[in-house]
């Protein structure tokens, strides 16, 4: 009897740890290949845009369509509501390092630190807006067209 019982608690246990194991989905596996802790610089001069994702998570937008994934230190209500961003670095890039702040709002008298930052790419970047809730994932962007050779137009008249 003891013999089964031991048995049947080995089988239960090996089940519970073999499903505890196993991957878990995620919605669309948003999120992969994206660097969460990055340490990459931002030159000051080539910011174009940010869009808030949360109170603690933004993208910027800079020249050439390329885009940072940026990490506050802490939280701030301030991010969401503002439409005004100010820089607090000690030279021309702003970076995660450094003591480098970021000053939301017009009469902020403080800046809050950055954690992180790191560039992405524009699926990456549209694949961020759709986890923190900003498009929705049946939007999909039209493909431009492309150019195709040899294809002539042929004047009917």
């Amino acid at each position: 009897m003891k013999s089964v019982i031991n048995q049947l608690l080995t089988i239960f246990i090996s089940c519970s740890l073999l499903s505890s194991c196993a991957p878990l989905e995620e919605q669309n596996d948003l999120g992969r290949d994206i660097e969460y802790k990055g340490s990459d610089c931002i030159s000051i001069r080539t910011i174009r845009d940010y869009t808030p994702l949360d109170d603690r998570n933004l993208i910027i937008e800079g020249a050439g369509k390329r885009s940072y994934f940026v990490t506050l230190q802490t939280s701030s209500f301030d991010l969401r509501s503002s439409h005004r961003m100010a820089f607090s670095t000690r030279d021309e890039w702003l970076c995660p390092y450094g003591g480098d702040t970021i000053i939301f709002g017009t009469f902020a008298t403080h800046g809050v630190g950055i954690r992180a930052i790191s560039r992405v790419t524009e699926e990456q970047a549209e694949e961020l807006l759709i986890r923190y809730g900003k498009i929705d994932p049946g939007e999909e962007h039209d493909p431009e067209p492309r150019e195709i050779e040899g294809a002539e137009v042929e004047e009917l008249g």
